[in-house]
């Protein structure tokens, strides 16, 4: 009966596609371990340059290395200090390891409002925060062998902070740099997503 045929048939086309899922989500299984056995060799290497000086986090396949301010900048201050730039150095010799990957640096600020003497260079903490995080890339690409293709910086102004914004210990944490790891293939998908 014909009938049956199609049942049949579209039962096997079913089994088929079941199987094809299931390969695949070994595949995605397989490459988020490898992801994760990379990160923590990366994360290892990084918390060598000192805790004091920044930590890292790793989250599925992403890896987010965290540096506070005072490290990286004075006060109020786009420029890198000097011992930001040896930070910086450190962390771009494990960056260059990390070719597979996409980075994304990303300036934070605490809420405290610009004062009246650095209105004239940053209007707002957002301008100060994307400021820092330009800055940090043009290091990490001048000084640091990274390829540009690879970067992107932004700035993300008071909006995610990680501490309460209440006590200067609070809006010391805010005050950060995050530098980002995540895969190269994260933009196929979402290429394939967006169209």
């Amino acid at each position: 009966c014909v009938s049956s045929r199609t049942h049949e048939q579209t039962l096997a086309e079913l089994e088929k596609a079941r199987h094809a899922a299931a390969r695949q989500a070994a595949e995605d299984e397989a490459s988020l371990a490898e992801a994760r056995r990379e990160n923590g060799r990366l994360a290892a290497r990084l918390e060598e340059i000192g805790k004091d000086k920044l930590s890292t986090k790793q989250l599925r396949d992403r890896l987010t290395i965290t540096m506070v301010d005072r490290v990286l900048f004075e006060s109020g201050s786009d420029r890198i200090t000097a011992e930001g730039m040896e930070v910086l150095y450190k962390v771009s010799a494990v960056l260059r390891d990390a070719s597979d990957k996409r980075i994304l640096v990303s300036g934070h600020t605490d809420n405290v409002p610009i004062g009246p003497s650095l209105r004239g260079r940053f209007k707002t903490n957002w301008e100060l925060s994307t400021a820092r995080a330009t800055s940090v890339v043009r290091y990490l690409v001048d000084h640091g062998g990274i390829a540009p293709r690879s970067l992107t910086a932004v700035g993300h102004a008071y909006t995610k902070p990680v501490a309460d914004n209440e006590s200067e210990e609070g809006r010391s944490h805010n005050r950060r740099i995050e530098i980002m790891l995540y895969p190269k293939d994260l933009e196929k998908v979402v290429a394939g997503v967006e169209q």
